[in-house]
């Protein structure tokens, strides 16, 4: 087995990396205090994609570039041994991000005045490309337990039942919360919207990151009625930390949602994605497995260190379970602040940079989402200063 490094960290100031210019911008110079908000990683990219990446370069012309028979059978390869999907390379499409494809997604599937159904707290995205586009956002909200979230499967047939619903935007494995939903609650999801004739575009850009005794199911992988009324949104850029290289892959076993789609891809940009993106991509199907395997071990040491952490210095935190992801979601409303005077608490005494709960909606109030995927040394100071933080102030635990 390789040995992997998940220790150093490059600093990504001044490069315009999304994570880091707010603390660029708030004149944060301390090199110990790092972003936990954007959901990239803070670690080396696998070396076996880094050498793909040299090559790619050195062959020195970067023209337009599209799927080739090779980058197919990566996808599908990967598919069939990590997730047990049996996938037809003609069902791929490539885009931009998974955002994106869900952008075409709406345009392809609905109609202004339609109604869009998504479980919240949710990621901002999803209820930005529906109202944007002149759709209804509806919320589902998942019910929170003591031992974590749960779907709320009648309020979603509620939802469902109504004219106007048109999509479910599922998230699975779940952000902010980190629910890998069970076979059983995915299948009573595809129940619903097969009753009602709901279409299902299921993101799952973090079905790599699941914990021991989870497992991801695919949602068209359920059966072949289901898959034919979904497009699953999937990528290397989450698993592998490519997101900078603005490749995806949408697959959609059904013939008509997909001459659907791509007539949507037609019209924005063809299928064309980046060269080295695609590049990448097939690097980290082909050879990035022990990479990843590495990487899961060093992911589960994060998530017990932020939760035992939290249990014993924040006792009043509720910490949602971690499955899957590499995010931990945390109610810090025992604090006592509103979300403004939190988030400016996280900022300028903690030196923490996360991505705060109302974000995600309203049933996000008082929470944090934290990404793990960093240099453990760099959590561990970043938790250390936050329990500082809270001493100065004396507020409640």
């Amino acid at each position: 087995m390789p040995t992997y490094d998940f220790t150093t960290l490059r600093s990504r100031r001044h490069m315009g990396a999304s994570k880091w210019v707010p603390m660029e911008r708030a004149g944060v110079t301390d090199p110990d205090v790092i972003p936990f908000s954007v959901a990239d990683m803070d670690l080396l990219v696998a070396p076996e994609i880094v050498d793909a990446m040299q090559k790619a370069a050195a062959f020195g012309v970067y023209g337009y570039t599209g799927m080739d028979d090779a980058f197919r059978s990566a996808v599908t390869g990967w598919m069939a041994r990590r997730h047990s999907w049996t996938v037809d390379p003609g069902w791929l499409v490539n885009n931009f991000g998974v955002v994106h494809a869900v952008g075409q997604a709406v345009q392809a599937f609905t109609r202004p005045g339609d109604a869009i159904v998504t479980q919240t707290p949710a990621y901002p995205p999803f209820r930005r490309v529906a109202e944007s586009t002149g759709r209804i956002f509806l919320a589902d909200p998942l019910r929170r337990t003591e031992g974590g979230y749960e779907l709320d499967l009648n309020h979603l047939e509620d939802l469902c039942r109504r004219p106007e619903t048109k999509l479910l935007i599922l998230c699975s494995p779940h952000n902010p919360t980190g629910r890998v939903w069970t076979r059983e609650e995915l299948g009573a999801v595809a129940d619903i919207c097969r009753r009602h004739g709901v279409l299902v575009f299921s993101d799952e850009i973090h079905s790599d990151f699941v914990a021991p005794g989870h497992v991801h199911t695919v949602f068209a992988a359920l059966d072949e009625e289901t898959a034919h009324r979904c497009v699953v949104g999937t990528s290397a850029s989450k698993t592998f930390n490519l997101a900078g290289l603005a490749t995806a892959t949408t697959i959609i076993p059904d013939r008509e949602l997909r001459r659907r789609f791509r007539a949507k891809t037609d019209g924005y940009a063809g299928e064309y994605t980046g060269y080295f993106g695609l590049a990448a991509t097939r690097a980290a199907y082909e050879r990035g497995e022990p990479w990843l395997t590495a990487f899961l071990e060093h992911l589960a040491g994060n998530a017990a260190l932020c939760r035992d952490f939290l249990a014993q210095r924040f006792p009043s935190v509720w910490t949602a379970p971690w499955e899957g992801t590499y995010l931990l979601w945390a109610d810090f409303s025992c604090l006592g602040l509103d979300g403004e005077a939190q988030a400016r608490f996280m900022r300028e005494e903690a030196g923490l940079w996360l991505d705060e709960g109302p974000m995600f909606g309203p049933e996000g109030a008082g929470f944090e989402r934290f990404v793990l995927a960093c240099p453990r040394r760099h959590l561990e100071k970043a938790l250390e200063r936050l329990d500082a933080a809270v001493s100065r102030r004396g507020l409640p635990r």
